[in-house]
């Protein structure tokens, strides 16, 4: 069966091509994970480069930390799809360890 793709689902998608550069959120991190250690998985999932990290304690629980990271996408399969599902509006979990992982979303800010 043929799947019949919309000119806006076209649009959205080139729309998406263009963002180079895009800021993710990892709503809730543990305040124990450094700079050092965020950079080490993301070289490893190998979906593209930190430009920057910021970081700031939950008020309702200071045990934990929101990480706004300022990525430049890599144009491979991997990167693609999961920009896709971030600009879809669909969380992505990274798995750091197992069975320990963060939930990807688009940053609001």
């Amino acid at each position: 069966m043929i799947q019949e793709i919309t000119t806006t689902e076209i649009n959205k998608k080139q729309e998406i091509n263009k963002q180079q550069i895009t800021d993710i959120c990892i709503p809730r991190m543990e305040n124990n994970r450094d700079r050092n250690f965020i950079y080490k998985i993301f070289r490893k999932i190998d979906i593209g480069k930190i430009e920057r990290i910021t970081e700031n304690i939950l008020k309702t629980d200071p045990e934990y930390k929101r990480v706004i990271i300022k990525l430049k996408w890599n144009n491979t399969e991997k990167a693609n799809e999961i920009r896709m599902r971030l600009y879809n509006n669909q969380p992505v979990n990274i798995v750091y360890e197992i069975p320990w992982f963060w939930k990807l979303l688009l940053s609001n800010k």
